[in-house]
């Protein structure tokens, strides 16, 4: 639940950001990346460059948490072989003991 609380407040700022963005900005401007030139309205050019590192946020995020769970699951693997190892290891000295 607070999972959907949490996107729709993101969401709402998203949309609160584009709208402030664009409502203000309406200046044509030039603007130059490596290999060629473009007129862009102030507006669009923030709202793109936003949205651009918003999903580039995203994708860095996405690839970290997914090494993180890759990561937990191996552990998880580990904790349970090691604790049957030791399962084993214990009833076979108890067996050895009597």
């Amino acid at each position: 639940m607070i999972k959907y609380i949490f996107a729709f407040v993101i969401i709402i700022a998203i949309i609160l950001v584009a709208i402030t963005v664009g409502a203000n900005n309406d200046q044509v401007i030039t603007f130059n990346y490596i290999i060629a030139q473009s007129e862009l309205q102030l507006s669009s050019l923030v709202a793109i460059l936003f949205g651009f590192g918003l999903i580039l946020g995203w994708l860095i995020t996405g690839f970290f948490y997914l090494k993180l769970k890759l990561k937990n699951i191996t552990l998880t693997r580990q904790v349970k072989r090691q604790t049957q190892q030791i399962n084993e290891l214990t009833t076979s000295l108890d067996k050895a003991a009597q």
